[in-house]
């Protein structure tokens, strides 16, 4: 491979360390024995050795660092080495974004126009992948720097990135898939890859996509399951809460379905009373119906008797004449009877009048008599009553003599209690001088408390932005404040919270010296390593780091500075940054392992002599207030080389403690401590005894209370009794004017008489009045017969002319009648009708279950017995509480929340039934699978690790919730270790270089995968691990039929195994380039010619 007019910015060039502690040699110095060197360079290959999907070819222009540049990797594995910051990884670019994926993939720059090399306006990629289907395919990506815009062709012709991707995917490559493509910027990130997400990527990576698809069927199924259950929760919880609310107000609806109750039965009475009057009103229409039925018959009757009667008029015209001076003499007479008939009836009228008069005032009397005797016995009985309260009351001597008895005993108790009030003042008098002291001292026990606060501040202030910087650490932090009684010694806290700097001048220097410490908790202890780690890293999966210093790490007085602090002024420092901070002994002993504070000088000025430094080897690392200098010297001249770096503001350590003020603080707070509980004690003794007297004052003060209220009740005795008497006198006085009240027995008698004499009138009275009435109705008769024949003979008189005005008159009376009986008939009819009609309206509001009760309710029962039962129950009702309307209404509204509650309970449970069976369905096979496919992992894992002498081991951890089923990679490089948990922080970069390159290598013989890239995967391992590894690698990879492997590497040891299957590819850059280049092909041409004629 050729790489021609390279150009590289330094300001994007990666700083390496230039130290090899091993001796181990450099990329460019590169040694290779001939006999473990199996050279297969200028041969191709056939394409029946690539895989499908294998990437045959690539090409690049104006791409990143390369201006033209184009190579053909091999089938199986491809390493590509050259140093730092020739284009390695751009390679690695170009497959990704060549095979159409976009560049957040890589974690550099974000617009695909940064990818087009400095100076073009334009760039491309080309890959030919190989199609063992047919032809082989061509994709190629033309970038425009420009307008960021990309231009897709696959064999020539334009494509949609959608068309390039799907091309891409049916030959499985899985760019975005970190187990197959792991770029240089994303190795930290596959370690840093959390569990659940190493499952899905190795899914998709071995398992296929129907078992991807699966468990993210079972994650989705769950999910749904979970929103289910917790709305189910939901719903129970607020069925509980209802029906408790209803259980609290259940007796007030109880009482306000009773009142409904009653008002319903009021309600169904109301229809059966319009029943009844219907009834009624029915039996008058019938009356009235045929009463116009008779008058129309009659009606009708009188319109077919007109007839003439002319000849009759003549003949009883004499005769009407006759009969009428008989019917004046008779009709006098009777008038006369009539009179006086009337004026007897009048006087009997007013007997009767007066008879019912005196019965009323005989009743009165009756009744007033009853009450009297009534009274005078229950005074009698009062009296009586009255006078065994007075004889059984004690003498009213004998009440003043236990009287004086008891203000004798009230006395000494009052002398009793003066004593206990006076030591209780005394006593309160002294706790209140205390207390004042106390006051005092608090006060300046606060004062001093605030200033240590404020000193404290400092370190709540780190805290606080430590919370606001990194959350996974502020949690550390907190729950190692709550648990430090699960260690066996003192963990010390990130070294930002525990460290403060004494020279603030070189704050800046500090900060940037410790930056990768500042968030590390320290144990001293391999035990609270373990317990540490487990429970901030494996339990709550928190991201911190941890480290635990040897025992003889962890001793300050084991680090001596390179030279005396007195010998450093020579140089031109002021001293080392070990002087310049304040710490636990065991964290400075810790920081100086790690960071070499105790040999870091230096100096806030500018006397400076680097010079002198340099070649004085004293030093690897020194300081001024601006600037950061490290040493390192060649290995081949022994000349130093000095690599400076800017000292950035400090954002932690930018206020410290005084700690001397901060501990005499305390110690004024801890004396003035001691004298308020000593105060505390006092009062206590003094609230003792106070609380020994106040019992007995108490006791003392009952006592005489009891005495007071015999006392009292004793004087209450002698007024109930002085009471008595005059109630008794006011009886006996009652008494007699009862008595002498006069009896109503001769005001009986009288009435009674009067009743008699006035009996004996009206008999009287009634006979003149029959014999008036046997003579008026004589003469009544006789009349009625001479008008009878005065009539016939007028009749007879006008026989035509009288008979049709008569008959007309009497037609027109029965009309009128007709009509009166007929409006009857009709007001009877529509009071009925209105009735019914009422009634049914009524019947038909009844719900169905009202019917049967209104039925029996009132079947048979009179309008009079209706009427006294709806009285009834309505007095029922008025009686009966009333609760609030909106109580009923939140009562029935809840009732009928919690069956719609419990009706919404029972459909979720069936689904929650279903989504469990979808589940299990789904799982059963997709379970068999994945366990079968991680044994297989775990196998090759495990036996890659126990190649290079370690102990590996992978997991699938089981979980209900099945978006947190993962993949464990467990790992042990130490044999005092056990096996732990893969994590980015628990293990060094190295050990997770290791890890990742072994999981890799186990993915190998169980992917389909056309190519694999990894990118430096090597950075971080010691040379006998990078050397396993690197045997390992080459002989899985170089297998037959197994998938292309891309290692991108800066450097490589010497005297590593290599393959014939393998393909180097090295890459230079330069303006020697095209000179070194052809002196290298030839060599490469003489060694080929040499190993040829040694076959």
């Amino acid at each position: 491979m050729d790489a021609t007019n390279h150009e590289i910015e330094g300001s994007t060039k990666r700083h390496r360390d230039e130290d090899d502690t091993n001796g181990e040699a450099r990329s460019y110095d590169l040694a290779v024995p001939r006999n473990r060197m199996h050279m297969n360079m200028g041969v191709a290959q056939d394409k029946s050795e690539y895989q499908h999907g294998s990437i045959i070819k690539v090409s690049m222009r104006s791409f990143v660092t390369y201006e033209s540049c184009t190579f053909t990797p091999g089938p199986n594995l491809n390493m590509i080495i050259g140093p730092n910051g020739t284009g390695k990884s751009t390679i690695v670019c170009a497959l990704a974004l060549g095979l159409g994926w976009n560049t957040n993939l890589l974690g550099r720059a974000k617009d695909i126009s940064e990818f087009v090399k400095h100076g073009s306006d334009k760039g491309w990629v080309e890959i030919v992948l190989c199609n063992k289907n047919g032809a082989n395919v061509m994709i190629k990506r033309h970038i425009n720097k420009n307008n960021n815009t990309s231009v897709w062709k696959i064999n020539g012709e334009n494509k949609t990135q959608k068309e390039v991707m799907k091309k891409v995917q049916s030959f499985d490559i899985q760019v975005d898939n970190l187990c197959q493509f792991l770029p240089q910027d994303r190795v930290a990130e596959f370690a840093q890859m959390t569990p659940q997400e190493l499952l899905r990527e190795t899914q998709r990576a071995v398992g296929g996509e129907d078992m991807l698809n699966a468990h993210h069927k079972m994650i989705e199924l769950w999910n749904e399951h979970k929103t289910i259950a917790a709305s189910v929760k939901g719903d129970l919880e607020s069925i509980e809460t209802n029906e408790k609310r209803n259980a609290v107000i259940e007796k007030d609806v109880f009482r306000f379905q009773q009142r409904e109750a009653v008002l319903r039965k009021v309600r169904l009475l109301e229809i059966w009373i319009l029943y009844a009057k219907y009834g009624l009103a029915k039996d008058e229409y019938n009356t009235a119906k045929e009463s116009r039925r008779v008058t129309f018959a009659m009606l009708k009757q009188l319109q077919t008797e007109v007839e003439p009667l002319e000849k009759k008029r003549r003949k009883a015209e004499q005769s009407e004449k006759t009969c009428n001076e008989q019917k004046n003499v008779l009709e006098r007479h009777y008038q006369k009877s009539i009179h006086a008939l009337k004026a007897k009836g009048t006087t009997i009228e007013a007997a009767e009048g007066d008879g019912d008069e005196l019965r009323k005032d005989l009743e009165r009397l009756h009744a007033k008599g009853q009450q009297r005797q009534a009274a005078i016995n229950s005074i009698k009985r009062k009296i009586v009553a009255q006078r065994e309260l007075i004889e059984s009351a004690l003498p009213n001597d004998e009440i003043d003599k236990e009287k004086e008895a008891l203000n004798g005993k009230i006395n000494a108790l009052v002398e009793e209690t003066r004593g206990a009030r006076d030591r209780i003042e005394h006593l309160q008098s002294k706790q209140t001088d205390i207390v004042e002291e106390s006051k005092r001292i608090n006060g300046k026990m606060v004062q001093n408390t605030k200033r240590v606060d404020a000193l404290d501040d400092i370190r709540n202030r780190r805290l606080e932005q430590l919370g606001r910087s990194d959350r996974h650490v502020y949690q550390a932090v907190l729950w190692l404040r709550q648990n430090r009684h699960l260690f066996k010694k003192h963990v010390f806290e990130p070294v930002c919270l525990e460290l403060n700097i004494k020279n603030m001048n070189i704050v800046n220097v500090v900060e940037n010296v410790l930056r990768s410490h500042l968030k590390t908790f320290v144990c001293q202890t391999r035990e609270d390593y373990n317990t540490l780690t487990r429970e901030l890293l494996d339990n709550k999966h928190l991201r911190v780091n941890v480290i635990a210093p040897r025992p003889n790490e962890l001793e300050l007085d084991s680090y001596r500075p390179p030279v005396q602090s007195h010998q450093l002024q020579q140089f031109g420092f002021d001293g080392y940054l070990l002087d310049a901070v304040d710490g636990p002994p065991a964290l400075l002993a810790a920081l100086c392992s790690k960071s070499g504070l105790h040999a870091i000088p230096y100096t806030g000025g500018s006397d400076l002599d680097n010079q002198a430094v340099r070649m004085s080897k004293l030093f690897r690392k020194y300081a001024t207030t601006a600037t950061i200098f490290s040493i390192s010297y060649s290995r081949h001249t022994n000349e130093p080389m000095d690599t400076a770096s800017q000292v950035r503001q400090a954002q932690v350590f930018t206020a410290s403690v005084d700690h001397e003020e901060r501990a005499r603080l305390i110690r004024d707070i801890d004396n003035m401590r001691a004298v308020l509980e000593a105060n505390e004690l006092k009062i206590r003794e003094f609230t003792m005894e106070e609380n020994n007297l106040r019992k007995h004052f108490q006791e003392s003060a009952a006592k005489r209370d009891a005495l007071n209220r015999q006392k009292k009740e004793l004087a209450l005795s002698q007024q109930q009794a002085e009471r008595r008497k005059l109630d008794l006198e006011k009886l006996v006085r009652e008494l007699d004017r009862k008595e002498r009240e006069p009896s109503s027995e001769e005001e009986e008698e009288k009435i009674r008489n009067a009743l008699r004499r006035l009996a004996s009138k009206r008999c009287k009275y009634t006979v003149e009045y029959l014999e008036l009435a046997r003579e008026s109705q004589r003469l009544f008769s006789q009349l009625t017969m001479a008008t009878l024949n005065r009539l016939h003979a007028h009749a007879e008189l006008q026989a035509i002319e009288a008979e049709g005005t008569e008959k007309a008159r009497q037609l027109k009376e029965m009309e009128d009648q007709y009509a009166e009986v007929n409006a009857q008939y009709d007001e009877v009819k529509g009071r009925a009708k209105e009735l019914l009609d009422k009634a049914k309206e009524e019947y038909n509001t009844l719900q169905p279950q009202d019917v049967a009760e209104f039925q029996e309710l009132g079947k048979g029962v009179p309008l009079e017995q209706l009427e006294d039962m709806y009285a009834g129950e309505s007095a029922k009702a008025a009686l009966h509480y009333t609760p609030n309307q909106s109580v009923i209404d939140k009562y029935e509204q809840r009732q009928g929340e919690i069956q719609a509650a419990k009706g919404k309970v029972e459909t979720k449970q069936k689904k929650m039934d279903k989504i469990a069976a979808d589940i299990h369905a789904i799982r059963s096979p997709w379970y068999t699978k994945i366990t079968n496919l991680i044994a297989e992992i775990s196998k090759g894992f495990s036996t890659s690790f126990q190649k290079i002498g370690c102990a590996g081991e992978i997991k699938l951890g089981e979980h209900e919730d099945y978006d947190k089923w993962c993949i464990e990679i467990l790992v042990k490089f130490r044999d005092e270790e056990k096996l732990q948990k893969l994590t980015g922080q628990r293990q060094s970069g190295g050990e997770r270089s290791v890890s990742t390159i072994m999981y890799l290598m186990a993915l190998q013989s169980l992917s389909k995968v056309s190519f694999r890239v990894v990118d430096e995967i090597n950075q971080g391992m010691d040379p006998r691990n990078e050397r396993m590894v690197h045997a390992q690698l080459v002989e899985k990879a170089c297998r037959p039929h197994t998938a292309q492997y891309f290692l991108i590497t800066p450097k490589l040891l010497p005297n590593l195994d290599y393959h014939e299957r393998m393909k180097v590819l090295c890459i230079y850059n330069g303006e020697w380039l095209d000179e070194g280049v052809t002196k290298w092909n030839k060599y490469l041409d003489n060694q080929l010619r040499s190993k040829v004629r040694r076959l």
